[in-house]
């Protein structure tokens, strides 16, 4: 009985330990309030309810919007990546620091592939372009790995890339924040000379280990 009562201990340990590690989006939560905030676009009370259904980080994000070739997956969320990225881009009554913090959280960990990534990044340099000040205060926040981590996805680009955009905004960066972060410059100097033109998509990468077997 007592070995019985200890098992059952532990399952209930170890599925505990398994809910608060693993966070799954609820996605019809999401669905409904994107459809709601298309309705009513200007409302505050909708962004903030479709910006909260929104995943809040890397893991999530990719777990919500990923592809998979599997026979029977449901793409439906995939196929959906590029209109729900737009929409959040398009909340413009959130408060920009929660904004900024949000794509800093989706950001970390993140590798760079099609589709879904793509346009994570480019919302990231569509706010970076609009909201610099916020979003370079909110990352002196953070500690400098994670903020080398940012600056390693935000430039990723396979060779073919944008790289030349990347140059021009990256000069404009530099400059105007060189004195005010220092040391936050020099990881992004350090992240764009490696990753800018620098990267493979992280799926074609695989492939090509894989040749090396």
């Amino acid at each position: 009985m007592k070995r019985l009562i200890s098992t059952m201990l532990l399952l209930v340990t170890l599925l505990a330990t398994s809910s608060a590690q693993y966070f799954i989006i609820d996605t019809l939560k999401l669905n409904n309030a994107y459809k709601e905030l298309l309705c009513s676009p200007q409302s505050l009370e909708r962004q903030k309810e479709y910006f909260n259904a929104f995943p809040c980080n890397w893991a999530e994000f990719y777990d919500t919007y990923k592809y998979c070739s599997d026979e029977g997956y449901d793409l439906s969320m995939y196929r959906r990546t590029n209109e729900h990225i737009q929409a959040l881009g398009n909340c413009t009554a959130i408060n920009d620091t929660l904004f900024c913090n949000r794509l800093i959280a989706l950001s970390v960990g993140a590798s760079i592939d099609a589709d879904a990534s793509c346009y994570l990044k480019m919302l990231m340099h569509n706010t970076m372009e609009k909201k610099s000040d916020v979003f370079m205060c909110c990352l002196s926040k953070i500690e400098k790995g994670h903020q080398m981590q940012f600056w390693q996805f935000y430039w990723s680009n396979i060779i073919d890339g944008n790289a030349k955009a990347d140059a021009k905004e990256f000069k404009t960066l530099y400059r105007k924040y060189k004195r005010k972060y220092p040391q936050m410059m020099k990881r992004m100097d350090i992240a764009f000379e490696n990753f800018s033109g620098g990267v493979l998509f992280i799926s074609e990468f695989y492939d090509f280990m894989k040749d090396k077997e």
